[in-house]
């Protein structure tokens, strides 16, 4: 019963989207009505700490939901003025084919845009639709090419913030010293899962477009761009070469080339020999709002600059929740703020009239709420049920006395390492699916599992094996960007649909998702195994 109360709220969003067609903001509000009840009613959670988790959740999402928020005023600006259309069509003249459009798009840009902070579901679906696929294909894809390298996502935010929360929690791996290798073995272990991996979600993105005859035609190109982009990142994370930082955009940066160069030999040695466009000035100018987002994320997330910019503003931007739970918004160095300054510069360099500036203001507030709420209450779903049977005492955040047998997250947990016994890692990346189901982020994932993971580790298969079993949940969490509610609802939004297009994609997903989880579980006993 415990189990299944601790899972209802999430079960309830999942069968509301795929079988009753609700929009991902519907089942969202749905969902955290039920999380906050179940917490109160039986889980032994104070209203208090309900409403403080919720509230930790909406700040903690503040990152990614501006992010989306000003990518598509981005967005809906280019499409009013032109300077969208005007790009499609250059990319229409590079990549000529829906197959070569998904490669290229996709696998490449899509895992270099994801790497540089830039919101996919949020940018892409429109830019598919005008490329002239269904609004299925478009959600799909755009939400899709997020998942290869989510854990290098935001300059490899998943990887490091969680590396950094989960010292803090005593987590204590054996071979393991000092925050920098937690990272660099994190890393690694997560790249080993990717060669396997990374090519499933090309073909995936080929099957939502043209089913298995794009499959067919495109399996080499689809499984050698899978190969270059996951390979790319095992060859940094294994030389240390590069920054963990940057890994994605390389990887990202090497899988467009590689797809551009594949069909391009294919074409002038094939029957396909068409004259490619050439770059101009006006492709600049419509290009210059994503230059302007990749050169300010790369300034931004460099070491030295990110440190200054994040301690400009000090305590202004420390929001407290308890006590001793404060979330720092660190605004100035945070990506949205900087999509936000792209949005006022492109003002001024695409000069809309004001008619096309007052439809895309009218659009954005039509359709920016629905992603907004999303996202903010899957995340508060996350944080109600990491926080359940706790209570604030002198105004901090402790466990209750029934904190070990009432938490949702460990009730979940501990139910399938009793159930699972040695073969518990088999189960370590469907956790990580089930985090980022809920709160929208594979980092959120990562780090409120974090402790989980440990305990639950330590109970089963040892110390010495729980770099391998956070790698996969990390990868888990990848993974399950395919189905996360707020991804799709945010997807759906941009290009006017929701409800019916976003069960549609879930249930067209579902299974893959599922069977490629089920490969991460597999692949994380034999490395156990072989590896140590």
């Amino acid at each position: 019963m415990e189990v299944f109360l601790a899972v209802f709220p999430l079960l309830v969003v999942f069968l509301g989207m795929v079988f009753f067609h609700r929009s991902g903001t519907f089942v969202s509000i749905v969902g955290w009505v039920l999380a906050v009840l179940v917490a109160v009613t039986y889980f032994k959670t104070p209203l208090s700490v309900a409403l403080g988790a919720t509230y930790m959740g909406i700040i903690k999402a503040l990152g990614i939901t501006l992010a989306v928020l000003f990518t598509m005023f981005l967005i809906f600006l280019m499409r009013e003025t032109g300077d969208l259309k005007n790009l499609i069509d250059y990319i229409k003249g590079i990549v000529k084919t829906k197959e070569e459009q998904v490669l290229f798009l996709g696998m490449g840009f899509g895992s270099l845009s994801t790497a540089l902070g830039m919101v996919t579901p949020a940018m892409f679906p429109p830019i598919f639709r005008i490329l002239g696929f269904s609004p299925v294909a478009a959600i799909a894809i755009s939400i899709l090419c997020y998942d290869p390298l989510t854990s290098f996502a935001l300059f490899s935010i998943p990887i490091t913030l969680p590396a950094k929360v989960a010292l803090s929690f005593g987590i204590n791996p054996s071979g393991i010293s000092g925050l920098d290798e937690f990272i660099w073995d994190f890393t690694f272990k997560i790249t080993l899962f990717l060669p396997i991996i990374s090519p499933f979600f090309a073909f995936l993105m080929l099957y939502t477009v043209g089913g298995y005859e794009a499959i067919r035609k495109n399996f080499l190109p689809a499984f050698l761009s899978g190969l270059v982009l996951s390979l790319s990142a095992l060859f940094c994370a294994y030389t240390r070469i590069f920054p963990v930082e940057i890994i994605g955009v390389i990887s990202g940066l090497a899988t467009m080339v590689f797809v551009y160069f594949y069909y391009r030999v294919k074409n002038v040695y094939g029957s396909n020999q068409e004259e490619r466009v050439r770059f101009s000035s006006s492709i600049l100018k419509s290009a210059s709002p994503f230059l302007l987002l990749i050169l300010f994320s790369f300034i931004v997330n460099l070491a030295p600059v990110k440190t200054k910019l994040s301690s400009l503003l000090g305590n202004l931007e420390v929001i407290p929740i308890f006590a001793d739970k404060k979330e720092d918004l660190n605004i100035l160095s945070n990506v949205w703020f900087w999509i936000m300054v792209v949005c006022i510069l492109s003002i001024g360099i695409l000069k809309p009239s004001s008619e096309q500036l007052k439809k895309t203001f009218s659009l954005w507030v039509q359709r920016s709420w629905g992603p907004f709420l999303a996202y903010s209450l899957f995340f508060a779903v996350a944080y109600i049920m990491a926080w359940s049977a706790m209570e604030v005492v002198n105004g901090k955040l402790v466990s209750t006395p029934y904190f070990k047998d009432y938490n949702m997250d460990r009730i979940i947990a501990i139910f399938l390492a009793n159930t699972l016994g040695s073969l518990y890692p088999i189960s370590a990346p469907f956790l990580g699916v089930l985090g980022t189901f809920v709160g929208g982020s594979a980092t959120a994932s990562n780090v409120l599992f974090a402790k989980i993971q440990w305990e639950a580790t330590l109970s089963t298969v040892g110390a010495g094996a729980f770099m391998w079993v956070y790698a996969a949940h990390s990868v888990g969490g990848g993974i399950a960007s395919a189905i996360t509610p707020a991804k799709i609802t945010n997807a759906a939004a941009t290009i006017g649909v929701k409800g019916k297009e976003e069960g549609q994609f879930i249930k067209a997903v579902i299974l893959p998702v599922l069977a490629i989880t089920l490969i991460s579980g597999i692949l994380t006993l034999i490395f156990i195994n072989f590896w140590g």
